[in-house]
Protein backbone atom coordinates (compact mmCIF):
# COMPACT_ATOMS: atom_id res chain seq x y z
CA UNK A 1 0.00 0.00 0.00
CA UNK A 2 2.81 2.68 0.75
CA UNK A 3 4.47 1.91 -2.62
CA UNK A 4 0.99 2.88 -4.37
CA UNK A 5 0.79 5.81 -2.50
CA UNK A 6 4.02 6.98 -2.75
CA UNK A 7 3.46 6.16 -6.49
CA UNK A 8 0.14 7.91 -7.20
CA UNK A 9 1.87 11.45 -5.18
CA UNK A 10 4.07 11.78 -8.07
CA UNK A 11 1.77 11.20 -10.85
CA UNK A 12 1.95 15.14 -11.41
CA UNK A 13 5.84 15.20 -11.54
CA UNK A 14 6.11 12.32 -13.38
CA UNK A 15 3.68 14.26 -16.19
CA UNK A 16 6.22 16.96 -16.05
CA UNK A 17 9.40 14.89 -16.36
CA UNK A 18 8.72 11.96 -18.52
CA UNK A 19 10.11 8.79 -17.15
CA UNK A 20 14.02 9.74 -17.32
CA UNK A 21 15.36 9.01 -13.71
CA UNK A 22 17.42 9.66 -10.97
CA UNK A 23 18.75 7.59 -8.30
CA UNK A 24 18.21 8.75 -4.52
CA UNK A 25 19.69 6.42 -1.95
CA UNK A 26 21.25 5.97 1.63
CA UNK A 27 21.67 4.78 4.94
CA UNK A 28 20.57 6.03 8.14
CA UNK A 29 23.41 4.92 10.49
CA UNK A 30 22.09 3.51 14.09
CA UNK A 31 18.66 3.91 12.97
CA UNK A 32 16.39 2.98 15.50
CA UNK A 33 13.14 4.65 14.89
CA UNK A 34 10.49 4.91 11.87
CA UNK A 35 10.67 8.15 10.47
CA UNK A 36 10.95 8.94 6.66
CA UNK A 37 13.24 10.80 4.66
CA UNK A 38 11.21 13.66 3.13
CA UNK A 39 12.23 14.46 -0.64
CA UNK A 40 10.12 18.25 -1.94
CA UNK A 41 10.23 18.38 -5.76
CA UNK A 42 8.44 21.56 -6.76
CA UNK A 43 5.86 21.65 -9.47
CA UNK A 44 8.39 24.49 -10.71
CA UNK A 45 9.98 26.22 -7.80
CA UNK A 46 9.57 26.89 -4.29
CA UNK A 47 9.36 24.90 -1.14
CA UNK A 48 5.41 23.83 -0.60
CA UNK A 49 4.31 21.23 1.47
CA UNK A 50 2.16 19.54 -0.78
CA UNK A 51 5.00 18.77 -3.01
CA UNK A 52 6.75 16.59 -0.36
CA UNK A 53 7.53 12.61 -0.78
CA UNK A 54 7.92 10.54 1.80
CA UNK A 55 10.91 8.23 1.26
CA UNK A 56 10.36 5.17 3.67
CA UNK A 57 13.27 3.83 5.68
CA UNK A 58 13.96 0.33 6.37
CA UNK A 59 14.69 -1.18 9.80
CA UNK A 60 18.51 -1.29 8.74
CA UNK A 61 18.04 2.62 7.84
CA UNK A 62 18.18 2.16 4.00
CA UNK A 63 16.71 4.08 1.63
CA UNK A 64 16.07 3.95 -1.80
CA UNK A 65 13.69 6.54 -4.42
CA UNK A 66 14.14 6.91 -8.19
CA UNK A 67 13.26 10.38 -9.06
CA UNK A 68 12.12 11.08 -12.36
CA UNK A 69 13.84 13.97 -13.90
CA UNK A 70 13.50 14.63 -17.12
CA UNK A 71 15.97 17.73 -16.97
CA UNK A 72 17.68 19.65 -14.19
CA UNK A 73 15.73 19.78 -11.39
CA UNK A 74 17.12 21.32 -7.72
CA UNK A 75 15.12 19.67 -5.07
CA UNK A 76 14.93 20.31 -1.19
CA UNK A 77 15.81 16.69 1.03
CA UNK A 78 15.52 16.84 4.78
CA UNK A 79 15.45 14.38 7.83
CA UNK A 80 15.42 15.79 11.44
CA UNK A 81 17.90 18.88 11.34
CA UNK A 82 19.37 18.38 7.68
CA UNK A 83 17.68 20.25 5.09
CA UNK A 84 19.54 20.64 1.98
CA UNK A 85 19.06 21.60 -1.55
CA UNK A 86 20.23 18.92 -4.14
CA UNK A 87 20.91 18.97 -7.69
CA UNK A 88 18.82 16.62 -9.79
CA UNK A 89 19.96 15.47 -12.91
CA UNK A 90 18.48 12.47 -15.32
CA UNK A 91 20.68 9.41 -15.62
CA UNK A 92 22.88 10.32 -12.59
CA UNK A 93 23.02 9.45 -8.67
CA UNK A 94 23.29 10.13 -5.29
CA UNK A 95 23.97 7.85 -2.27
CA UNK A 96 24.22 9.63 1.20
CA UNK A 97 25.35 8.29 4.77
CA UNK A 98 23.81 10.03 7.52
CA UNK A 99 24.34 10.03 10.90
CA UNK A 100 20.74 9.75 13.18
CA UNK A 101 20.70 13.59 13.51
CA UNK A 102 20.66 14.56 10.17
CA UNK A 103 24.40 15.26 9.67
CA UNK A 104 25.60 14.34 6.19
CA UNK A 105 28.71 11.84 7.01
CA UNK A 106 29.46 10.96 3.12
CA UNK A 107 28.35 11.27 -0.04
CA UNK A 108 28.88 9.40 -2.95
CA UNK A 109 27.18 8.11 -6.51
CA UNK A 110 27.69 10.30 -9.68
CA UNK A 111 26.35 13.56 -8.44
CA UNK A 112 28.23 13.92 -5.93
CA UNK A 113 30.38 16.15 -6.88
CA UNK A 114 28.24 19.04 -7.69
CA UNK A 115 26.05 18.08 -5.16
CA UNK A 116 29.13 18.51 -2.35
CA UNK A 117 30.04 21.57 -4.04
CA UNK A 118 26.89 23.21 -4.47
CA UNK A 119 26.17 22.55 -0.54
CA UNK A 120 29.62 24.09 0.51
CA UNK A 121 28.15 26.86 -0.47
CA UNK A 122 25.75 27.23 2.36
CA UNK A 123 22.93 28.93 0.80
CA UNK A 124 20.05 27.97 2.79
CA UNK A 125 22.10 29.72 5.51
CA UNK A 126 20.14 32.80 7.03
CA UNK A 127 22.27 35.55 6.37
CA UNK A 128 23.92 37.54 9.27
CA UNK A 129 21.46 40.26 8.47
CA UNK A 130 18.17 38.78 8.80
CA UNK A 131 19.16 36.73 12.40
CA UNK A 132 16.91 39.03 14.36
CA UNK A 133 13.49 40.11 14.68
CA UNK A 134 12.71 43.07 12.81
CA UNK A 135 12.50 45.60 15.87
CA UNK A 136 15.54 43.98 17.14
CA UNK A 137 16.92 44.34 14.02
CA UNK A 138 20.37 46.50 14.27
CA UNK A 139 20.39 47.22 10.54
CA UNK A 140 17.18 48.75 10.62
CA UNK A 141 18.03 52.11 11.76
CA UNK A 142 20.97 52.16 9.57
CA UNK A 143 21.26 55.35 6.76
CA UNK A 144 22.54 54.12 3.34
CA UNK A 145 26.13 54.55 3.73
CA UNK A 146 25.88 52.76 6.75
CA UNK A 147 24.26 49.67 5.08
CA UNK A 148 26.63 49.53 2.48
CA UNK A 149 29.76 49.75 4.54
CA UNK A 150 28.19 46.93 7.88
CA UNK A 151 25.59 44.90 5.45
CA UNK A 152 26.38 45.03 1.65
CA UNK A 153 30.38 44.84 2.09
CA UNK A 154 30.76 42.17 4.68
CA UNK A 155 27.73 40.19 2.75
CA UNK A 156 29.77 40.65 -0.44
CA UNK A 157 32.79 39.11 0.55
CA UNK A 158 31.56 35.94 1.73
CA UNK A 159 30.05 35.86 -1.73
CA UNK A 160 33.27 36.06 -3.45
CA UNK A 161 34.96 33.62 -0.88
CA UNK A 162 32.49 31.25 -2.06
CA UNK A 163 32.54 31.89 -5.41
CA UNK A 164 36.54 31.44 -5.48
CA UNK A 165 35.53 28.02 -3.58
CA UNK A 166 33.59 26.78 -6.58
CA UNK A 167 36.31 28.30 -9.37
CA UNK A 168 38.94 26.27 -7.21
CA UNK A 169 36.94 22.81 -7.23
CA UNK A 170 37.24 20.34 -9.94
CA UNK A 171 34.04 20.18 -11.20
CA UNK A 172 33.15 20.85 -15.11
CA UNK A 173 33.63 25.18 -16.63
CA UNK A 174 29.76 24.37 -16.41
CA UNK A 175 28.71 23.12 -13.39
CA UNK A 176 30.96 25.99 -12.15
CA UNK A 177 29.53 28.81 -14.03
CA UNK A 178 26.00 27.66 -12.76
CA UNK A 179 26.94 26.65 -9.22
CA UNK A 180 28.65 30.46 -9.35
CA UNK A 181 25.15 32.31 -10.96
CA UNK A 182 23.47 30.62 -8.12
CA UNK A 183 25.71 32.55 -5.36
CA UNK A 184 25.13 35.61 -7.11
CA UNK A 185 21.59 35.65 -7.10
CA UNK A 186 20.92 33.80 -3.71
CA UNK A 187 23.22 37.15 -2.36
CA UNK A 188 20.76 39.55 -4.16
CA UNK A 189 18.08 38.02 -3.15
CA UNK A 190 18.88 38.07 0.25
CA UNK A 191 19.52 41.65 -0.10
CA UNK A 192 16.05 42.17 -1.79
CA UNK A 193 14.64 40.23 1.44
CA UNK A 194 15.89 42.42 3.59
CA UNK A 195 14.89 45.46 1.78
CA UNK A 196 11.32 44.66 1.84
CA UNK A 197 11.50 42.82 4.70
CA UNK A 198 13.28 45.27 7.44
CA UNK A 199 13.50 48.76 5.86
CA UNK A 200 10.35 48.45 3.89
CA UNK A 201 8.75 51.74 5.50
CA UNK A 202 11.03 53.73 4.23
CA UNK A 203 10.11 53.32 0.33
CA UNK A 204 13.40 56.03 -0.97
CA UNK A 205 15.39 54.00 1.18
CA UNK A 206 14.37 50.60 0.27
CA UNK A 207 14.21 51.97 -3.33
CA UNK A 208 18.11 53.52 -3.31
CA UNK A 209 19.48 50.00 -1.69
CA UNK A 210 17.69 47.68 -3.98
CA UNK A 211 18.47 49.98 -7.47
CA UNK A 212 22.43 50.02 -6.21
CA UNK A 213 22.54 46.39 -5.27
CA UNK A 214 19.94 44.72 -7.51
CA UNK A 215 19.58 47.37 -10.60
CA UNK A 216 22.73 46.53 -12.32
CA UNK A 217 21.74 43.17 -13.28
CA UNK A 218 19.94 42.09 -16.23
CA UNK A 219 17.09 39.81 -16.47
CA UNK A 220 18.82 37.57 -19.33
CA UNK A 221 19.79 34.12 -16.65
CA UNK A 222 23.98 33.82 -16.74
CA UNK A 223 23.42 30.29 -17.71
CA UNK A 224 21.17 28.47 -20.08
CA UNK A 225 19.49 26.17 -17.25
CA UNK A 226 19.24 28.55 -14.38
CA UNK A 227 18.69 27.55 -10.69
CA UNK A 228 16.59 28.08 -7.72
CA UNK A 229 17.76 31.15 -7.04
CA UNK A 230 17.41 33.04 -10.36
CA UNK A 231 13.69 32.01 -10.32
CA UNK A 232 13.39 33.88 -6.60
CA UNK A 233 15.57 36.65 -7.92
CA UNK A 234 12.83 36.91 -11.55
CA UNK A 235 10.14 36.78 -8.44
CA UNK A 236 11.74 39.66 -6.74
CA UNK A 237 12.76 41.94 -9.91
CA UNK A 238 8.85 42.60 -10.02
CA UNK A 239 9.21 44.52 -6.67
CA UNK A 240 12.31 46.10 -7.75
CA UNK A 241 10.35 47.58 -10.98
CA UNK A 242 7.51 48.79 -9.12
CA UNK A 243 9.67 50.20 -6.33
CA UNK A 244 11.48 52.23 -8.72
CA UNK A 245 8.19 53.63 -10.47
CA UNK A 246 5.99 54.21 -7.02
CA UNK A 247 9.17 55.63 -5.01
CA UNK A 248 9.02 59.12 -4.81
CA UNK A 249 4.83 58.68 -5.55
CA UNK A 250 2.28 56.63 -4.66
CA UNK A 251 0.08 55.22 -7.63
CA UNK A 252 -2.67 58.26 -6.61
CA UNK A 253 0.20 61.33 -7.82
CA UNK A 254 -0.37 62.01 -11.63
CA UNK A 255 3.48 62.53 -11.38
CA UNK A 256 3.52 58.60 -11.20
CA UNK A 257 1.91 57.98 -14.87
CA UNK A 258 4.93 59.12 -17.09
CA UNK A 259 7.08 56.81 -15.10
CA UNK A 260 4.82 53.82 -15.13
CA UNK A 261 3.91 54.23 -18.93
CA UNK A 262 7.85 54.16 -19.42
CA UNK A 263 7.82 50.82 -17.36
CA UNK A 264 4.62 48.83 -18.74
CA UNK A 265 4.08 50.28 -21.90
CA UNK A 266 0.64 50.88 -20.95
CA UNK A 267 -1.22 53.42 -18.98
CA UNK A 268 -1.48 53.53 -14.92
CA UNK A 269 -5.36 53.60 -15.18
CA UNK A 270 -5.29 50.91 -17.76
CA UNK A 271 -3.50 48.32 -15.43
CA UNK A 272 -5.60 49.42 -12.60
CA UNK A 273 -8.36 48.03 -14.82
CA UNK A 274 -6.59 45.30 -15.59
CA UNK A 275 -5.72 44.57 -11.72
CA UNK A 276 -9.32 45.25 -10.67
CA UNK A 277 -10.77 43.22 -13.52
CA UNK A 278 -8.20 40.16 -13.35
CA UNK A 279 -6.30 40.71 -10.02
CA UNK A 280 -2.52 41.91 -9.48
CA UNK A 281 -0.91 38.73 -10.31
CA UNK A 282 -2.66 39.74 -14.03
CA UNK A 283 -0.73 42.71 -13.71
CA UNK A 284 2.68 41.13 -12.89
CA UNK A 285 2.17 38.48 -15.48
CA UNK A 286 1.81 41.69 -17.76
CA UNK A 287 5.10 43.17 -16.89
CA UNK A 288 7.32 40.15 -16.58
CA UNK A 289 6.90 38.43 -19.92
CA UNK A 290 7.92 42.21 -20.92
CA UNK A 291 11.01 41.98 -19.46
CA UNK A 292 12.06 37.99 -19.37
CA UNK A 293 12.54 35.83 -21.98
CA UNK A 294 9.77 33.27 -23.24
CA UNK A 295 11.22 30.50 -21.59
CA UNK A 296 11.37 32.23 -17.91
CA UNK A 297 8.26 33.77 -18.39
CA UNK A 298 6.89 30.14 -18.83
CA UNK A 299 7.91 29.11 -15.78
CA UNK A 300 7.32 32.22 -13.99
CA UNK A 301 3.50 31.96 -15.45
CA UNK A 302 3.33 28.45 -14.52
CA UNK A 303 3.95 28.80 -10.89
CA UNK A 304 1.98 31.65 -10.42
CA UNK A 305 -0.97 29.69 -11.60
CA UNK A 306 0.24 26.64 -9.62
CA UNK A 307 0.17 29.13 -6.53
CA UNK A 308 -2.91 31.18 -7.14
CA UNK A 309 -4.78 27.39 -7.52
CA UNK A 310 -3.65 27.02 -3.68
CA UNK A 311 -5.96 29.31 -2.89
CA UNK A 312 -8.95 28.30 -4.65
CA UNK A 313 -9.61 31.88 -6.01
CA UNK A 314 -11.41 31.05 -9.63
CA UNK A 315 -11.83 34.34 -10.70
CA UNK A 316 -7.86 35.19 -10.66
CA UNK A 317 -6.83 31.62 -12.36
CA UNK A 318 -8.61 31.48 -15.03
CA UNK A 319 -7.56 34.32 -16.80
CA UNK A 320 -3.81 33.74 -16.20
CA UNK A 321 -4.53 30.12 -17.57
CA UNK A 322 -6.20 31.92 -20.41
CA UNK A 323 -2.81 33.44 -20.99
CA UNK A 324 -1.02 30.16 -20.38
CA UNK A 325 -2.95 28.11 -22.98
CA UNK A 326 -2.22 31.00 -25.55
CA UNK A 327 1.70 31.76 -25.21
CA UNK A 328 2.43 28.09 -24.19
CA UNK A 329 0.18 25.73 -26.00
CA UNK A 330 2.40 23.07 -25.78
CA UNK A 331 4.02 23.50 -22.66
CA UNK A 332 5.11 21.16 -20.09
CA UNK A 333 3.06 21.84 -17.45
CA UNK A 334 -0.42 22.54 -19.27
CA UNK A 335 -1.88 19.14 -18.53
CA UNK A 336 -0.80 19.32 -14.57
CA UNK A 337 -2.28 22.69 -14.32
CA UNK A 338 -5.35 22.00 -16.68
CA UNK A 339 -6.09 19.43 -14.33
CA UNK A 340 -5.82 21.60 -10.90
CA UNK A 341 -7.80 24.80 -12.65
CA UNK A 342 -10.70 21.71 -13.34
CA UNK A 343 -10.53 20.24 -10.03
CA UNK A 344 -11.14 24.09 -8.54
CA UNK A 345 -13.85 24.29 -11.03
CA UNK A 346 -15.52 21.30 -9.68
CA UNK A 347 -14.83 22.33 -6.37
CA UNK A 348 -16.09 25.87 -6.51
CA UNK A 349 -19.47 24.46 -8.20
CA UNK A 350 -20.23 22.17 -5.19
CA UNK A 351 -19.43 24.60 -3.22
CA UNK A 352 -22.15 26.98 -4.44
CA UNK A 353 -24.66 24.81 -2.93
CA UNK A 354 -23.49 24.90 0.51
CA UNK A 355 -25.41 26.53 3.69
CA UNK A 356 -24.17 28.58 6.52
CA UNK A 357 -22.94 31.24 4.30
CA UNK A 358 -24.60 34.05 5.81
CA UNK A 359 -24.63 37.79 4.72
CA UNK A 360 -24.92 39.75 7.41
CA UNK A 361 -28.55 41.75 6.76
CA UNK A 362 -28.22 45.03 6.37
CA UNK A 363 -24.57 45.18 6.33
CA UNK A 364 -23.94 47.78 4.46
CA UNK A 365 -25.44 50.19 7.12
CA UNK A 366 -23.93 48.34 9.85
CA UNK A 367 -21.47 51.13 11.49
CA UNK A 368 -20.21 49.25 14.51
CA UNK A 369 -18.90 46.02 14.72
CA UNK A 370 -20.54 45.58 18.02
CA UNK A 371 -24.07 45.57 16.02
CA UNK A 372 -22.99 41.78 14.85
CA UNK A 373 -21.51 40.66 18.14
CA UNK A 374 -24.83 41.70 20.16
CA UNK A 375 -26.87 39.78 17.56
CA UNK A 376 -24.79 36.89 18.92
CA UNK A 377 -24.60 37.29 22.76
CA UNK A 378 -24.57 34.20 24.44
CA UNK A 379 -21.99 32.83 22.27
CA UNK A 380 -18.20 33.50 21.88
CA UNK A 381 -17.33 35.40 18.51
CA UNK A 382 -13.89 34.86 16.58
CA UNK A 383 -13.59 37.59 14.10
CA UNK A 384 -11.27 37.27 10.95
CA UNK A 385 -10.65 40.62 8.99
CA UNK A 386 -9.49 39.83 6.07
CA UNK A 387 -9.89 40.79 1.99
CA UNK A 388 -10.38 39.03 -0.84
CA UNK A 389 -7.25 41.35 -2.51
CA UNK A 390 -5.08 39.40 0.02
CA UNK A 391 -2.71 36.75 -0.23
CA UNK A 392 -2.19 35.87 3.13
CA UNK A 393 -5.77 36.40 4.42
CA UNK A 394 -6.87 33.65 1.79
CA UNK A 395 -4.65 31.09 2.69
CA UNK A 396 -5.37 31.05 6.72
CA UNK A 397 -9.00 31.01 5.20
CA UNK A 398 -7.91 27.33 4.48
CA UNK A 399 -7.17 26.31 7.41
CA UNK A 400 -11.34 27.00 8.69
CA UNK A 401 -12.77 23.75 7.91
CA UNK A 402 -10.69 22.04 10.40
CA UNK A 403 -11.34 24.92 12.87
CA UNK A 404 -14.89 25.00 12.40
CA UNK A 405 -15.29 20.82 12.95
CA UNK A 406 -13.56 21.50 16.04
CA UNK A 407 -16.07 23.52 17.56
CA UNK A 408 -19.13 22.02 16.05
CA UNK A 409 -22.03 21.80 17.84
CA UNK A 410 -20.48 24.09 20.25
CA UNK A 411 -21.33 27.83 21.09
CA UNK A 412 -18.97 29.34 18.48
CA UNK A 413 -19.97 32.00 15.69
CA UNK A 414 -17.35 32.70 13.24
CA UNK A 415 -17.68 36.34 11.97
CA UNK A 416 -16.00 37.68 8.80
CA UNK A 417 -15.27 41.27 8.23
CA UNK A 418 -13.75 41.67 4.67
CA UNK A 419 -12.28 44.89 3.53
CA UNK A 420 -13.22 45.30 -0.03
CA UNK A 421 -14.46 48.33 -2.38
CA UNK A 422 -17.76 48.80 -3.58
CA UNK A 423 -17.60 47.85 -6.48
CA UNK A 424 -16.27 44.29 -5.39
CA UNK A 425 -19.88 43.95 -3.62
CA UNK A 426 -20.50 41.01 -6.16
CA UNK A 427 -16.91 39.69 -6.39
CA UNK A 428 -16.30 39.31 -2.70
CA UNK A 429 -19.62 37.47 -2.31
CA UNK A 430 -18.76 34.94 -5.16
CA UNK A 431 -15.75 34.50 -3.45
CA UNK A 432 -17.06 33.46 -0.01
CA UNK A 433 -19.85 31.26 -1.64
CA UNK A 434 -17.27 29.21 -4.11
CA UNK A 435 -15.07 28.85 -2.21
CA UNK A 436 -17.48 27.61 0.78
CA UNK A 437 -16.44 30.13 3.98
CA UNK A 438 -19.65 29.33 5.95
CA UNK A 439 -19.86 31.87 8.35
CA UNK A 440 -21.29 35.49 9.18
CA UNK A 441 -20.29 37.79 6.57
CA UNK A 442 -20.40 41.63 6.59
CA UNK A 443 -17.92 44.41 3.72
CA UNK A 444 -16.35 47.79 4.48
CA UNK A 445 -14.49 50.07 2.25
CA UNK A 446 -11.36 50.89 2.92
CA UNK A 447 -13.01 54.72 3.78
CA UNK A 448 -15.51 53.16 6.34
CA UNK A 449 -13.79 50.32 8.09
CA UNK A 450 -11.15 52.63 9.71
CA UNK A 451 -14.08 53.09 12.68
CA UNK A 452 -14.24 49.31 12.88
CA UNK A 453 -10.65 49.01 13.70
CA UNK A 454 -10.74 51.98 15.91
CA UNK A 455 -13.16 49.85 18.25
CA UNK A 456 -10.53 46.90 18.03
CA UNK A 457 -7.40 48.17 18.39
CA UNK A 458 -5.91 51.04 20.65
CA UNK A 459 -4.57 54.12 18.69
CA UNK A 460 -0.87 53.54 17.62
CA UNK A 461 -1.41 49.84 16.70
CA UNK A 462 -0.28 48.17 13.87
CA UNK A 463 -3.31 47.15 11.55
CA UNK A 464 -2.67 44.38 9.68
CA UNK A 465 -4.57 41.78 7.15
CA UNK A 466 -5.59 39.23 8.08
CA UNK A 467 -6.42 39.87 12.32
CA UNK A 468 -8.23 38.34 14.56
CA UNK A 469 -10.42 39.18 17.32
CA UNK A 470 -12.19 37.13 20.76
CA UNK A 471 -15.38 38.04 22.08
CA UNK A 472 -17.16 36.39 25.50
CA UNK A 473 -20.44 35.07 25.71
CA UNK A 474 -21.32 39.10 26.67
CA UNK A 475 -20.38 40.59 23.65
CA UNK A 476 -17.04 42.08 25.27
CA UNK A 477 -13.91 41.61 23.34
CA UNK A 478 -11.44 40.04 25.55
CA UNK A 479 -8.93 38.98 22.58
CA UNK A 480 -7.32 41.66 20.43
CA UNK A 481 -4.74 40.29 17.53
CA UNK A 482 -5.41 36.92 18.82
CA UNK A 483 -4.33 33.13 17.23
CA UNK A 484 -4.95 32.86 13.79
CA UNK A 485 -6.42 29.47 12.25
CA UNK A 486 -3.39 28.28 11.20
CA UNK A 487 -2.24 28.05 15.23
CA UNK A 488 -4.15 24.92 15.51
CA UNK A 489 -4.11 23.69 19.15
CA UNK A 490 -3.03 27.11 20.14
CA UNK A 491 -6.12 28.99 19.15
CA UNK A 492 -8.55 26.09 19.97
CA UNK A 493 -6.83 26.85 23.98
CA UNK A 494 -7.91 30.45 23.49
CA UNK A 495 -11.60 29.93 22.85
CA UNK A 496 -12.10 27.16 24.66
CA UNK A 497 -11.08 29.47 27.92
CA UNK A 498 -14.50 31.63 26.80
CA UNK A 499 -17.26 28.47 26.57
Amino acid sequence: MKKIALSLSLISIAALNGFAQFKLSGRIKNYRGTDSVVLNIPFVYGNYTENNVKIPVESSGVFNFTVPVKSQKFVNFSYKNLSETLLLRPGKSLSLVLDTTGKVLTITGTAANENRVFNNANLNEIPFFLKYDNQQNPYAKMHFDELQEKLVKPWFSQRDEKIANVIASKLTAGDKKLIVSEINYQALVQLNYFAYGVIYADKKLVNKFISTNYGSIGTDPAVSSPGLFYSYFADGYINYINGKIFAEYGPADERSKAPFLSVYHISLDSAMALGKRYGNSYVHWFLFKQYFKKKVAEQYLAQTIWRECRENDISQIKPLMTEFETNFPKSIYINVLRAKVRKIELFNKQNESLKNINVFDGYEKVNSIYEVVNAFKGKVIYLDLWGTWCGPCKKKLLYGPELKQHFKDKDVVFVYLDMDEDDKDADWKKFIRLNGVTGIHLRKSRADIGKFWDELLSAGHERLYPSYFIFDKTGKLVQADTKRPSDGTALYTELEKYL
